[in-house]
């Protein structure tokens, strides 16, 4: 359950990251959805993300780099609580990996991922028009493997899995989720997590240092405490 929990918390904590004013890039936030990491705010060049556990030690450390029209160029993520790994480029509209796990794909002029294929399977990319990530379709079958669902925020409310039967509801704090201490509830299946954030945050909007505990008890027994260190970003 350990890896599950922290498999989730990227998602999660993109909510403390952000206030109700507060507007994405539309292509920072669909590649922070689909490689697991925080969203940016502004016009960002090189953004640096790391979590450590409660010793210090690093559990996973998040790179991204973009062009000036907020497109990443470059994403380096490594995982040692989970033992993932991947390093992608994008160059020219086409989407490669060269290191850890296998990913490849196409990247149209708006910078959307139109196709994406990893271990998991072939897939086309569909965006609603906010120009957010709406839906993944098997690449044969035209079938919709995974559907994302949005209300008056940028960041979903609900990610629906079909083909692994997973219905993932996510609860934000009402208004602001800034500069106070929050708490969200994000239901899988039977399991529901509970996250306890509290978060400084830079002049530009973006976390700084967070504090984060994550649990599936009511009372928080059992949990797990990481600390979550991000961002150190360049801007153009």
């Amino acid at each position: 359950m350990k890896n599950k929990v922290f498999l989730s918390l990227s998602l999660l904590a993109m909510s403390f990251n952000v206030a109700a004013f507060t507007q994405f890039k539309p292509a920072v936030l669909n590649a922070a959805l689909l490689f697991e990491h925080d969203a940016t705010t502004g016009n960002v060049k090189n953004s640096l993300q790391w979590i450590r556990d409660v010793s210090g030690k690093l559990q996973a450390m998040t790179e991204v780099r973009y062009d000036r029209n907020g497109c990443f160029t470059n994403i380096n993520m490594v995982d040692k609580a989970n033992g993932r790994e991947f390093h992608l480029v994008n160059k020219d509209g086409v989407l490669k990996s060269f290191k850890g796990q296998h990913i490849t794909g196409e990247i149209n002029e708006r910078c959307e991922i139109t196709k994406l294929e990893n271990g998991k399977g072939n897939y086309v990319l569909s965006y609603n028009v906010r120009g957010l990530l709406e839906t993944m379709k098997d690449k044969d079958t035209g079938e919709v493997i995974e559907s994302y669902e949005y209300q008056n925020s940028q960041l979903p409310v609900r990610v629906r899995n079909y083909k692994d039967k997973k219905d993932k509801r996510i609860f934000y704090p009402s208004g602001s989720a800034q500069f106070l201490d929050s708490e969200i509830v994000s239901k899988r299946g039977e399991s529901t997590v509970r996250v306890k954030q509290s978060c400084a945050y830079t002049a530009d909007g973006n976390a700084d240092k967070c504090s984060l505990i994550a649990s599936t008890n009511d009372n928080y027994h059992g949990s797990i405490l990481i600390w979550i260190s991000n961002h150190e970003i360049d801007y153009f």
